[in-house]
């Protein structure tokens, strides 16, 4: 369920026109990243309620912290690193159908380890996972 959720969102970034978008379960190295901006996509807190069960199918009501953590390239300020979210994350975000989101926040720090701007946009998402039931 949560690799279904950060897949939905990491393709929906994507399709907005962010770059080099990750999944917060992929073994890269930061090392191994681009030396550009790129984005992951986490989960923060996931909680369900019971399933709605029909003939065939099994509904399930989840709402989901998803965070994303936009790091910059060294030469950015912090004035571009927000113009590219407001360009290319905020209305990604917006447009997610099937998922209910609300932008709860967001904050801008430094990394003194990779020496970059990191970005990090807590989403609060809702929604309901579809899956079909089995015929046992």
């Amino acid at each position: 369920m949560l690799k279904d959720i950060i897949s939905t969102v990491s393709e929906k970034l994507t399709e907005a026109g962010a770059s080099h978008v990750y999944s917060a379960f992929d073994a890269v190295d930061i090392c191994r990243k681009p030396d550009s901006i790129f984005t992951v996509v986490g989960i923060d807190s996931f909680s369900s309620t019971s399933p709605v069960l029909s003939m065939y199918h099994v509904y399930i009501p989840f709402r989901a912290e998803v965070s994303l953590k936009v790091t910059a390239p060294q030469s950015w300020s912090m004035d571009k690193l927000l113009d590219y979210f407001d360009s290319y994350i905020g209305p990604a975000v917006l447009g997610m159908s099937g998922l209910d989101c609300k932008l709860k926040g967001i904050a801008i720090k430094p990394d003194s380890g990779i020496n970059r701007l990191v970005l990090t946009a807590v989403i609060s998402a809702g929604g309901i996972i579809k899956s079909e039931r089995s015929q046992s």
